[in-house]
Parts: C-alpha cells; structure tokens; sequence
C-alpha cells in the first residue's frame, strides 16, 4: 500500500508540475500573411492589418546622348555679354535614373481613397536649357554630373464618390491631354505637358463623358514664363508676386474609338517692370483641344493644338524664350502663341517592337505696338523601343529642332536662331 500510495503521489506532482510550465508558455499570435488585392489590377496587395491595397513599382534607367549641328551663336560682343561660347557645349552627355511609386487604395464608406507618390533621382545631363534661354542645346559647363538630384514628381490624393472625384496635390495638369511618344529627353517636339500643384473636382457624366475644373499653382510647374531677352533687360518685364491661382476647365470623352478633350485656362496678370508706366496688369488665357484614336493593328494617333495670350506655357515651352509678357504699351504686352502637334505609335513587325514618329510647329510673338520679335519652331522625333521581356526596354531615338527668329528694333535679327539634330540610346527597366 505504502509503494502504490508514493507512486500515485509522485504522479500527481509531476501533472501539476507540467500543468504550470503549460500555463507559462508564451502565446504565439497567428502570422498573417500578405494578401492579393486584385480589386483594383495586379499588382496589389493588402498592407497587413488594413483595408488598404498598396502597389510599389518603378523604374531605372540609363541614357546617352549625342547633339549636333548649328547653334546660330554669333560671334564677338554677344559673346562676352553671355559668358558662352560654342565650344563649351557638351556634345555628348549620359543621365542615370532611378524612380519609385507607391500607390495606395482603400475602398471607404465615403469613397475610393488613394494617395499617389512618385520620388526619382537623377544624375548627369539635365532637361532644362541653359541660363541664357538662348540655346535648346544643354549642359554649359558641368551638367549636373556632379549631383544627384532629387525631384518629387508627384504626389497626390484622389477621393472619388458619387459626387465625382477631388484631386489635390502634385500631378499632371488637367488642361493637358497628350504630350509625345518617345523619350524625348534633350530634344523634343514642343511638348508643354507637365506635373503641377492642383485642387480638381471631375465629375463624370454618361457615356465616357467627363467635366473638370481646377484652380492650379503655374509657379509650381515653370508656367509663367519671363522674357529671355537679356540684352533689353532693364526695360524688361516680369510676373509680380502671385496672387491668383490659375483657372482651368475641360470636357473630356473616353470611349471605344479613342478619347478627345477641349480645355481652358486663365490666368490673373500682374506684371513687373523697372518703368511702372509700361507694366501690364489683365486676364491671359489658353485655350486647346486634343485627340487621340485607336488605329487597327494596335497603332495609335494623338494630336493636340492651341492658342494663348499672356499664358504660353500652356501651349509651348518657348524654345525662343520671348516669355509671357514684353515691354511696350500696357494695354498689348500679353506675348501671343499658337502651337499643334501630333504623333503615331504601334507595334512593327512583332508586339516587342514599338516605333513612333512625332512633330511639332509652333509660333510665338509679342503683342506689344513697336516692331515685336517672333519665331516659328519645328520639330520631328523618330524612335524604336524593343522588349525582349516584359518591363525592359531597349532602343534609339533621333531628334531635329530648328529655329527661326524675326527679330524686333532691339535686338539683331537671327542671334538665337538655331539648327540641332540629336539621337540617344536608352535602357530602361520598369517594375
């Protein structure tokens, strides 16, 4: 009895005993894995322990470029004034970059919301022209090869519910509709299209159709432009201090066939000269419209036009540099410009193959009463992007610019005119 009692005894103590270290084990949370989120494309993937569908994608890419051909650059005291000589052109340049984005959804009981960022860095060559604004050809000196150089290409919030879409932040102006094709990244056709800082309300209508209106930031996007004509400078005009944002309007369709748009802008004027007398204050505006078209076999045609007074950069980037404005009479300084473009893309041969072939004409000129300058841009781009795999692209693209100036009482006719030809290589891989 005694021998059965200590075993039984022993037994007991040793359950309790492993009853305690049981209860003293730590507990292990269950591991939630990464969900697809395939509500809005692939790509996304639910953020753990959120609602929110996240999509991290990029890009890096490699450049080279070679440019050529006649500046127009005169020689003798235009050449002390400016500081530039022909011979400090870099011909040839190279440009690296690398680019990440995020894009964030959550589906809520007040609508869709989604914050958008896109940051890059960049090093080598870059896409502005020089000081002066006389040249399209870049790069005097060091272009930037000695920097990387940081850029918020957007960043934006979209809210969209019964009652349309609001859009605030950094991203493309909605008075633009279609820019160009290719790389276009020392030259180009006279592409105007950029990201800007904006307030927009989009309110969808039936059948693809779409209204908007927009107060948007043209300090934000380099579209208020100022007169490159150093050599008149203290009579010159500038932009005064802001006081306005700029108002923009379109309708747009989205259907089967294509996409078409018609778009408006103005803008308040508040110009700044040394002499008050010929300082211009009024409405500049723009107006344009665009298309583009599905074309069999997987091609593609868009084109986009306009016109503006006292508000250019909604029409071009002003390869002349004569600016929004001019000095003269202040009732007529608002500088005029109309501008068309277009541009065809698609497969050739095979679907890893994409060419495009783009153009653009442009003329710009003062408004003033004395005998004004003006001048007329062409340009034509040509290139071919081949994949072998999707997200990477290889190719070539060829560019011609040329200038033509008819040059006002104040400065020598054909000083800025120019005559450049261009072709690059790029490699880029996107995720």
């Amino acid at each position: 009895m005694k021998l059965k009692s200590l075993l039984f005894g022993s037994a007991a103590v040793l359950a309790a005993g492993t009853g305690a270290q049981a209860a003293d084990l730590p507990t292990v949370e269950p591991v939630e894995y990464v969900r697809i989120c395939d509500a809005f494309g692939t790509g996304y993937y639910y953020i753990p322990g959120t609602d929110t569908c996240l999509k991290i994608g990029g890009y890096v890419r490699a450049e080279s470029h070679y440019v050529a051909g006649d500046t127009g650059f005169t020689l003798g005291d235009a050449d002390s004034f400016y500081g530039v000589h022909e011979g400090h052109v870099n011909n040839w340049t190279t440009r690296a970059r690398g680019q990440i984005n995020l894009d964030a959804r959550t589906q809520t009981e007040f609508g869709l919301v989604r914050a958008y960022i896109a940051m890059e860095m960049t090093v080598g060559h870059g896409n502005t022209t020089n000081p002066t604004g006389v040249f399209p050809i870049t790069s005097f000196g060091d272009p930037s090869y000695s920097a990387t150089t940081p850029n918020l290409a957007s960043a934006f919030i979209q809210i969209s519910n019964n009652w349309g879409t609001y859009t605030a932040g950094r991203t493309g102006s909605f008075f633009d509709f279609w820019g160009s094709h290719g790389y276009g990244t020392r030259f180009n056709i006279d592409d105007s299209t950029t990201d800007t800082t904006l307030f927009g309300w989009t309110f969808a209508g039936g059948n693809g159709f779409s209204f908007t209106i927009a107060a948007e930031d043209p300090s934000s996007n380099f579209r208020k432009l100022s007169s490159g004509d150093f050599i008149v400078a203290p009579f010159d005009d500038d932009h005064e201090g802001q006081d306005a944002p700029d108002g923009v309007v379109n309708i747009r369709v989205d259907q089967g066939w294509g996409s078409a748009q018609i778009m408006g802008a103005v803008r308040s004027v508040h110009d700044y000269n040394t002499f008050d007398l010929f300082a211009d204050h009024g409405l500049g505006f723009a107006v344009g419209a665009g298309i583009g078209i599905g074309v069999p076999g997987g091609w593609r045609l868009d084109a986009q036009g306009g016109y503006s007074e006292g508000a250019i950069g909604y029409i071009t980037s002003d390869p002349g540099a004569l600016g929004d404005l001019d000095f003269d009479d202040p009732d007529e300084d608002l500088n005029e410009a109309w501008a068309v473009r277009a541009g065809i893309t698609g497969p050739l041969f095979n679907p890893n193959l994409t060419v495009w072939l783009d153009g653009s004409f442009t003329h710009v000129e003062e408004g003033g009463l004395v005998e004004q300058d003006e001048y007329d841009h062409w340009a034509i781009v040509a290139g071919a992007r081949w994949s072998p795999v999707a997200g990477l692209g290889i190719g070539p693209e060829f560019a011609y610019e040329t200038l033509d100036t008819d040059e006002g009482a104040l400065i020598d006719e054909a000083q800025n005119d120019y005559d450049v030809w261009g072709v690059m290589w790029r490699v880029q891989r996107s995720f």
